[in-house]
């Protein structure tokens, strides 16, 4: 059954549909496997192969015909296109480099913030962290089309190795790098940070070797690394601590 209420992108009332905070498509991406959904307020694993809907915020037009050209594009990145552009590569690192011809950087860009915005506004308790607080109208406008706010919503990606455990991990979680507001989302084999004011902050800027790999309208970088993947087990690690000295147990994840 489909509910009749104000879609939140369009602002009419119409039927709205189960719509998906990350695309389902990125589930797909290990076929016949199934990924774990970490929930960060309550510590707990999910087995989930379709991932988390909410059935009150997005009409069919919107999240199928407007947002849906984003993740097409992201799809598209993601899955497919970095993989024909290899820069370096040695027995632990991988560079890839995409030229603005092979990206649209307007929909990629709106792909990634699309998913912040999604979670942002959805009741649903797993994302009842993800707060976007006054860019939340500002990510909006950014999808409209209606204003681009190039300081915001500033984009880097590093990518695991093949057939490491974290491929099979979605989650969006929250952190502060060089003291900014950012937000990671780990999806489709890939640690995707989204730093919400780029605005002077370090990584954005030209001497800084991160700053080559901020998605941009030229090009960028990702990077797949051994040594990454084990830096960021550590912080995943260190998290969970975190939420152990908090009062939760730390939880187990089941076999796969």
């Amino acid at each position: 059954m489909h509910s009749i209420s104000i879609c939140k992108f369009c602002g009419k009332e119409k039927k709205l549909i189960k719509a998906h905070i990350i695309p389902r498509n990125f589930y797909l991406d290990y076929k016949n496997e199934q990924y774990m959904r970490v929930d960060e307020l309550s510590g707990k694993f999910t087995i989930k192969q379709n991932g988390s809907y909410d059935k009150n915020i997005l009409c069919a037009e919107c999240d199928g015909k407007i947002l849906g050209k984003f993740d097409q594009e992201g799809y598209r990145i993601l899955l497919d296109e970095i993989y024909k552009h290899c820069l370096y590569r040695d027995d632990k690192v991988k560079i890839y480099n995409l030229s603005s011809e092979y990206y649209d950087y307007n929909k990629l860009r709106k792909f990634f913030i699309s998913i912040l915005w999604k979670a942002s506004i959805s009741s649903l308790p797993e994302y009842s962290y993800i707060q976007l607080g006054e860019y939340e109208d500002k990510a909006l406008a950014i999808l409209k089309g209606i204003a681009s706010y190039e300081d915001l919503f500033k984009i880097y990606i590093y990518k695991y190795p093949k057939d490491k455990d974290y491929n099979k991990f979605t989650y969006i979680t929250k952190t502060k790098i060089a003291n900014y507001k950012t937000f990671v989302l780990n999806m489709a084999g890939c640690m995707i940070f989204i730093i919400l004011n780029g605005k002077n902050h370090p990584y954005t800027k030209g001497n800084h070797p991160i700053s080559k790999m901020i998605i941009n309208n030229k090009n960028f970088c990702i990077i797949e690394s051994e040594d990454l993947y084990v830096q960021h087990q550590r912080m995943a690690e260190q998290k969970m601590q975190e939420m152990w000295r908090k009062g939760y147990k730390p939880p187990f994840a089941p076999k796969l």
